[in-house]
């Protein structure tokens, strides 16, 4: 095959001795720990700090003493708005007892059945208005019973 002398003749290169790589291996740790602390630094501002920082905070401080006595203004207007009140529920008062006296009557059946006297209705007009071009009787609403 080949000549063993002649391989080792190709292979010689002159050596320069072992190679020093500890300032490779130093470099790499001293550069992968500083990247390591510029992340947990870069963490620790800006999250971990405002989160402390509102969580721990001081507590408010005692409102202001009360004057020494009630205002006499104050004490007036509360007073006219308590009558004003006082009045407004006699008023409810009243209409709740009106309308409790008019249930104990009774009231499942009409006073005026045929509708004569209506004190608060609006006549209907006799003759028919003058847009009207049939003279059709008016329906009466479902249920209800022409007159």
């Amino acid at each position: 095959m080949s000549d063993p002398a002649a391989d080792d003749a190709i292979e010689t290169k002159p050596s320069r001795g072992p190679r020093w790589r500890w300032p490779l291996i130093l470099g790499a740790l001293v550069g992968g720990a500083l990247l390591v602390g510029a992340g947990l630094g870069l963490g620790w501002y800006l999250f971990y700090r405002p989160i402390v920082n509102v969580a721990v905070q001081l507590p408010a401080p005692p409102p202001p003493p009360a004057p020494p006595g009630p205002d006499q203004k104050q004490v007036k207007a509360l007073e006219d708005q308590i009558d004003k009140q006082k009045a407004a529920n006699k008023q409810i008062e009243d209409q709740i007892a009106a309308l409790k006296e008019r249930l104990k009557t009774d009231v499942c059946t009409i006073k005026d059945p045929l509708g004569k006297t209506a004190p608060n209705a609006t006549p209907m007009p006799e003759s028919a208005p003058s847009g009207r071009k049939s003279e059709a009787a008016p329906s009466t609403a479902p249920g209800m019973r022409p007159s």
